[in-house]
């Protein structure tokens, strides 16, 4: 008798910073780190790539690729707090 194993390789969450200082780039890891263990309640995806393209007036502007609006909410809730 054989058994296969279905297992599903996870990628790392891509995380692209453009425009932003060393020092601003530090307040972020925390955030990003907790954003890549978020996953999708109905499809049990993670996100997969988070995009900080700049800051203004203490927010952080971002563009998130997850697989449905609601994990794309919850990361970007985390990611664009202000800072």
């Amino acid at each position: 008798m054989s058994t296969t194993l279905s297992m599903t390789l996870q990628k790392p969450m891509r995380v692209s910073i453009a425009g932003l200082t060393l020092a601003l780039k530090e307040r972020l890891r925390e955030r990003l780190e907790l954003a890549a263990t978020l996953r999708c309640a109905e499809h049990d995806l993670p996100v997969v790539e988070v995009t900080i393209y700049g800051r203004e007036n203490g927010w952080f502007d971002s563009r998130i690729t997850t697989c449905c609006d609601v994990l794309e909410q919850r990361a970007a809730a985390i990611v664009k707090q202000r800072c």
